[in-house]
């Protein structure tokens, strides 16, 4: 399968690898609230539509705008943050999400997901996997954090217009764990909020603040919240494990590459109230003795750990879709491993463990026979011989 365009429209030049699961998936945006103590979403969703591909003109943007790159490009590129905007917004104004843009919310109940992005990132930067997430049945809200660890993210003011808030870089006189440690407590109670705006988006409660054409009405009883799922990446997948220790409404989680430094000091309480099943999906680069040791403090009887072989940190998140060779290379996206197969792994290990703990034998047991043919690519366990470990990017 091709990961970029293999069928352009006049407004997208490229676009993110399709979902693959039997839904065609459909996207929103939504603020609940106009201060930074309110939540911004981007949810993906199951839609009516049966045709994604007749819908190319509909799908969604992927670049969220230029405030987003200055702050991405004070995290990933500080000397040269002029020449990484103008490379960067060049590069992504074309490219599209594979999800209908305000498609019409499916008429069947599904279960819901909050994902929670890693450092530097936004809510549309990991569209690859809560668009294959939503494909298969899931509503997907994927939260944009507003504790100044997205690269950036914006609150509305009195009049309506936007206030933007750009990604904080530590302070000369602080220590960054001080910094990373008050931030995850933040991640921890916005996670929290999303799940309680999901329940109020099933009663048919909220109003979206951001000019919308989309009527959540549409989502009214649709939401099965028996089992919530708590999922993110990097600064998101210690979010992910930090909200499991803390909401038991959270049933089952999924931990990708957890980032475990912003509790260092507090794993050992974090770690075992962790009582929901709880996978950790590790790439093979981004491993440290620190992390690893943290990762072991994690609940034993409840956390599952595997390691996808021949992959790097940015393996589970957009990135290597959406730039070449050479900007993989700087952006530390190149891996041994197919970005497209990393990709596929990574997205069926979730859907399988999903699967396992809320009912889904079908799905289950479609990922299972996919997983077989990637046993050798597949390491179970935490503690085995690794690559150096590379500083992240998100």
């Amino acid at each position: 399968m091709k990961t970029m365009a293999g069928k352009t429209c006049s407004r997208f030049t490229n676009h993110t690898p399709l979902p693959q699961g039997p839904h065609v998936v459909g996207a929103t945006d939504i603020m609940i609230g106009r201060t930074k103590d309110g939540t911004l979403m981007r949810l993906y969703y199951p839609s009516k539509l049966t045709d994604l591909m007749s819908h190319t003109e509909k799908w969604t943007p992927w670049f969220l705008g230029e405030e987003y790159t200055r702050g991405l490009a004070s995290f990933i590129a500080p000397s040269i943050p002029s020449l990484f905007s103008m490379l960067f917004n060049w590069q992504m104004r074309g490219v599209a999400t594979p999800a209908v843009w305000g498609a019409p919310v499916t008429d069947r109940k599904f279960p819901v997901i909050v994902f929670s992005h890693g450092l530097s990132a936004h809510r549309s930067i990991y569209s690859t996997v809560c668009t294959e997430l939503a494909s298969h049945g899931f509503f997907v809200a994927a939260v944009e954090h507003r504790d100044r660890s997205a690269c950036a993210s914006f609150t509305l003011n009195e009049t309506g217009e936007k206030e933007y808030m750009l990604f904080k870089t530590t302070p000369l006189d602080m220590k960054e764990y001080e910094l990373r440690n008050q931030q995850i407590k933040i991640r921890v109670e916005e996670s929290i909020r999303a799940l309680n705006v999901l329940e109020m988006l099933n009663e048919g409660k909220v109003k979206n603040e951001l000019s919308s054409d989309f009527d959540l009405q549409q989502l009214h009883g649709h939401l099965d919240l028996t089992y919530p799922i708590m999922t993110g990446h990097s600064f998101g997948g210690v979010t992910a494990i930090s909200t499991l220790a803390k909401d038991k409404r959270f049933k089952v989680g999924v931990a990708l590459d957890p980032w475990m430094f912003p509790i260092k000091d507090e794993v050992d309480n974090i770690g075992p109230n962790v009582t929901q099943p709880l996978m950790c999906i590790s790439t093979e680069a981004f491993q440290s003795i620190a992390n690893l040791q943290a990762m072991g403090k994690l609940n034993k009887t409840t956390t599952e750990f595997i390691t996808i072989k021949g992959t790097v940190h940015q393996n589970q998140c957009d990135t290597p879709f959406l730039v070449g060779h050479i900007g993989r290379v700087f952006v530390g996206a190149s891996s041994p491993l197919d970005p497209q197969t990393a990709m596929d792994i990574n997205n069926r290990l979730m859907l399988n463990f999903i699967a396992k703990h809320i009912g889904g034998k079908e799905l289950q047991s479609k990922c299972d026979l996919f997983l077989d043919t990637w046993q050798s690519s597949l390491d179970y366990g935490l503690y085995r011989n690794r690559k150096p470990y590379l500083k992240s990017k998100l």
